[in-house]
C-alpha cells in the first residue's frame, strides 16, 4: 500500500514539474515591455514605434511602454538598452543611423553590432532624389550631365552631416564619378527655400516630404532609390529605370534587444511583430509613412545590419567623413 502511495506522490510531483515547466515557457512575457526610441517624440521613428507596439501589445497580451531617450544621433537611448538586463523585457527601435554611427564616432560607449541583437526589420524607407525646378535638368540623365559640366554648382543638401540623405548623396557621387559639395542644414525644412531658389541643386529625402513640393512645381523628381516604383509616386522612375543600375538605398527602421536575450524570447517577439506587420491596416499606415513593410527573423535582421554597417563604412571612408 505504501509503495502505491509513494508512486502516486511521485507521479503527481512529476506532473507538477512538467506543468510548471510548460506554464513557465508559456508565461513569457508575464509583465509589461519597455521599448526605447532613441529620438525625441513626434518624429516618424516615434510614430512607427507607437503604431507597431500598440498592435504588438494586443498580440502578446501585455502593455508596452514606449520611452523616448533622444540625443547623440540615437546613441544615448541605444546605450541604455545595450546595458539593460537581457531578459526580453527591454527593446530598442533603431533607424539607419544605428549601422552608420560606428564609422562616424570614435568614442562610442557601446558597440552597436556586438551589444545589441536583431528582433525584426519593420521596413525599408526609400529616398526620392529631387532637384530644384529652377535648374535646367528635367530628368536624371540630364542632371548627371549638368552636374559633371558644373561641378561647382553640384550641391546636395541634407538634414545634417552623417545623415542618411548625406550618405546617399556621397554614394551617388561615388557611383557616378561626380564631384559634389555637401550642404548640411538643421533639418529638411530650412533647406527647402534654398532648393526652391536653386541655390542648392538637389537632395535625397523621403517621398512624403518631397512629393508635395514636386506637385507644387518647386522641385523636380528625378528618381526613386527603391527597387521598384513607389505607390505614392508612380510616375517617378527608379534609379535603374533612369540609368543608374544597382543603386538601391534608403533608411530603415526596426527593433533590437540586448545581445544576450535568449533566442527563444527573441524569436517569440519577432514572430509577434511579424503578425503585426502582416495586418493590412498596419501595412497601409506604414506605406503612408513612406515605409515598405518587411519583417523577418532576428538572424536575418542581424545579417542586414552587418551588411549596412559595411556598406556605409566604405562610403564614409571614401568621402572622408568624421564626426566627433
Amino acid at each position: 500500500m505504501s509503495r502505491i502511495i509513494s508512486k502516486s506522490i511521485a507521479a503527481l510531483a512529476m506532473a507538477g514539474l512538467l506543468a510548471g515547466a510548460g506554464s513557465a515557457g508559456a508565461a513569457y512575457p508575464e509583465k509589461p515591455l519597455r521599448v526605447v526610441v532613441p529620438y525625441t517624440a513626434g518624429g516618424v521613428s516615434d510614430a512607427v514605434a507607437r503604431l507597431v507596439t500598440r498592435k504588438l501589445s494586443d498580440e502578446i497580451g501585455q502593455p508596452i511602454v514606449v520611452e523616448n531617450l533622444g540625443g547623440a544621433n540615437g546613441q544615448i537611448g541605444s546605450a541604455a538598452v545595450a546595458r539593460s538586463a537581457p531578459d526580453g523585457y527591454t527593446f530598442l527601435v533603431v533607424v539607419m543611423a544605428h549601422a552608420i554611427n560606428p564609422s562616424l564616432y570614435k568614442n562610442m560607449t557601446y558597440d552597436p553590432l556586438r551589444d545589441l541583437r536583431g528582433i525584426s526589420l519593420f521596413g525599408r524607407i526609400p529616398l526620392l532624389l529631387v532637384s530644384s525646378a529652377r535648374l535646367p535638368p528635367r530628368n536624371l540623365e540630364e542632371f548627371l550631365a549638368w552636374a559633371r559640366a558644373n561641378p561647382d554648382s553640384a550641391t546636395f543638401a541634407s538634414s545634417g552631416a552623417g545623415s542618411g540623405a548625406h550618405l546617399a548623396a556621397e554614394e551617388f557621387a561615388q557611383v557616378n564619378s561626380l564631384r559634389i559639395t555637401h550642404v548640411p542644414y538643421k533639418g529638411v525644412g530650412p533647406a527647402l527655400p534654398d532648393l526652391y531658389s536653386g541655390q542648392v541643386a538637389a537632395i535625397f529625402d523621403s517621398v512624403q516630404t518631397m512629393m508635395p513640393q514636386v506637385k507644387a512645381g518647386k522641385l523636380r523628381a528625378l528618381a526613386m532609390t527603391s527597387a521598384s516604383r513607389w505607390p505614392g509616386a508612380p510616375d517617378v522612375p527608379t534609379m535603374a529605370e533612369a540609368g543608374v543600375p544597382d543603386f538601391v538605398v534608403g533608411s530603415w527602421i526596426g527593433m533590437l534587444a540586448p545581445a544576450k536575450v535568449p533566442d527563444e524570447r527573441a524569436e517569440q517577439i519577432s514572430a509577434a511583430v511579424q503578425r503585426v506587420l502582416d495586418q493590412p491596416d498596419v501595412r497601409a499606415q506604414l506605406i503612408g509613412y513612406g515605409i515598405d513593410p518587411v519583417g523577418g527573423k532576428p538572424a536575418a535582421f542581424d545579417s542586414f545590419i552587418a551588411d549596412e554597417a559595411g556598406r556605409w563604412a566604405d562610403v564614409i571612408a571614401k568621402a572622408g567623413i568624421r564626426l566627433e
